[in-house]
């Protein structure tokens, strides 16, 4: 009787950037497996783990194992922390922004190049302690010269990354638990112009380069990210309603949002007309073309039909605010500002939250940075009497 597999068989190579690999044959079948090996540079450790592979797969087989069937249980038996922190970056990937996940790729990458170092390469998941993730994280550390405040974004990812196997039930706690952040000098980023800078700017802009002020001021009025704004197209404003419908696929959380447009915002939306054109105009659009520029006499920032890079309004800013009136403020900070603005207003948080899509207040605190001037203001008002 002809068996249904065949004896596993490694390929190999001196070359150390090529792929290994373990394949046989299962009722006929075509099986590869790597299973992190490749992941092991020198070439005698790569061999010893290679060989090892193969010989575990051809007991499994001989016990009955078949490769088709997928195995939930043996997932997390067999898995390294290399594989597992791979793994879990696929399964997190779909619920991701595109920026976010470059951003969660590097940190497993730096991480993975660390346990390499360390010679945990073989290191199972399941046996993943504290004190690994701790070794781990402070090599990293050492290897990529890190800032505190950068220590501490890697370490946060790595601990979203880890609680993703957790859903997956490939463990049962997130071995970065209570891994304390570095301290770090508060700064404020993004600072908002100062009232006598805004003025200047929105003068400056309103009479120079009205397009462009109401993409900035769309920024202060909404929330909205300017990525976002970029990505907006006439169907997805409702004028009658008075709202922006984000679909779910241009959001950084990837969930809908409505967005609020206030009497101010709408004054100016108005006066674009935007029923006259077609529905999937961009509503800070260009008439631009590849490698044929600007087509006629018209602008960007206006209702067309390329949508215009982010980078793009970022060097407009640069250009004509930081270059041309002097005035050191990033162009994200308009949204600070807005938040600063609304919070002064009255606007309560959890309505400023909502509106600019955060999942926390402790997020919507960072851009409202008056919150602690408010609180004070309160506090003095409020307070009875002895």
């Amino acid at each position: 009787m002809n068996s249904i597999f065949t004896v596993p068989k490694l390929v190999s190579y001196r070359e150390p950037d090529k792929q290994w690999f373990i394949f046989f044959r299962y009722q006929g079948k075509l099986i590869k497996y790597k299973k992190g090996i490749n992941y092991i540079k020198n070439f005698k450790e790569r061999s010893l783990a290679a060989n090892a592979l193969k010989s575990a797969l051809y007991q499994k087989l001989k016990q009955g194992w078949n490769p088709l069937v997928p195995e939930i249980e043996a997932l997390d038996q067999s898995m390294t922390l290399i594989q597992a922190i791979h793994f879990a970056l696929e399964k997190k990937k779909p619920f991701l922004a595109p920026k976010s996940y470059s951003g969660y790729k590097c940190t497993v990458n730096f991480i993975e190049a660390a346990i390499i170092s360390l010679k945990q390469h073989n290191l199972l998941i399941n046996d993943v302690k504290r004190v690994h993730i701790k070794t781990i994280i402070e090599q990293a550390r050492k290897q990529r010269s890190w800032s505190n405040n950068a220590y501490n974004k890697h370490l946060n990812q790595l601990k979203a990354i880890l609680s993703e196997l957790i859903q997956w039930d490939i463990i049962e706690n997130n071995p970065a638990f209570k891994i304390n952040n570095l301290p770090v000098a508060e700064t404020r980023s993004n600072i908002p112009a100062s009232s006598a800078q805004q003025s200047i700017i929105r003068d400056s802009l309103q009479k120079n380069h009205p397009d462009f002020y109401l993409f900035i001021i769309t920024i202060f009025h909404t929330g909205i990210r300017p990525h976002e704004i970029l990505l907006i197209t006439l169907e997805m404003v409702d004028l009658k309603n008075n709202q922006i419908i984000l679909p779910h696929e241009i959001t950084k959380t990837q969930k809908e949002r409505i967005v609020p447009i206030n009497q101010h915002l709408k004054l100016y939306f108005e006066l674009l007309n935007l029923h006259q054109y077609p529905k999937d105009y961009y509503l800070f659009g260009s008439y631009r073309e590849a490698t044929k520029g600007n087509l006629g006499k018209h602008d960007d920032f206006i209702p067309g039909p390329t949508k215009i890079k982010r980078d793009t309004a970022t060097r407009r800013w640069e250009k004509l605010v930081k270059k041309g009136l002097g005035i050191d403020a990033n162009m994200y900070s308009n949204k600070h500002a807005g938040a600063n603005a609304k919070i002064l207003a009255g606007i309560d948080l959890d309505a400023l939250r909502e509106l600019y899509g955060h999942t926390s207040k402790l997020m919507t605190t960072k851009y409202a940075t008056v919150i602690k001037q408010v609180n004070r203001q309160q506090i003095m008002e409020k307070s009875p009497e002895f």
